[in-house]
């Protein structure tokens, strides 16, 4: 009916339910660690639940625990975030990646893939 439903992102994206700490860059003072849950997550960039309203366009230290028990350590720049029945729904992009922990994700979003 003339509406295209293909999926416009850049990489694929996957489900994954993994702990996400947040620490915000540039504040003067800490607003300490946000704890979101993680819906998305892809080479790319991550989508998340917060209790937490945050800011479009600000930056976050992260650490995220993946599947493997490893840590992540990143940078997430908020791209959007939307108020909904759960909190706050967002999305953010990752900024400047170690290509090691891109082919981490990489790996598993093979994976799960393959599995489809």
């Amino acid at each position: 009916m003339g509406v295209n439903t293909q999926d416009r992102r850049r990489t694929n994206r996957m489900d994954l339910q993994v702990t996400l700490l947040l620490r915000q860059i540039g504040e003067k003072e800490a607003r300490g660690v946000i704890n979101v849950d993680v819906f998305d997550l892809s080479q790319s960039g991550i989508g998340f639940m917060s209790d937490t309203e945050l800011n479009v366009g600000t930056t976050y230290e992260s650490d995220v625990h993946i599947w493997t028990g490893d840590i992540i350590h990143a940078f997430i720049e908020i791209v959007r975030c939307v108020k909904s029945d759960q909190g706050y729904k967002c999305g953010g992009i990752f900024i400047g990646m170690p290509e090691g922990d891109w082919c981490r994700i990489r790996v598993y979003e093979t994976y799960q893939n393959y599995g489809r």
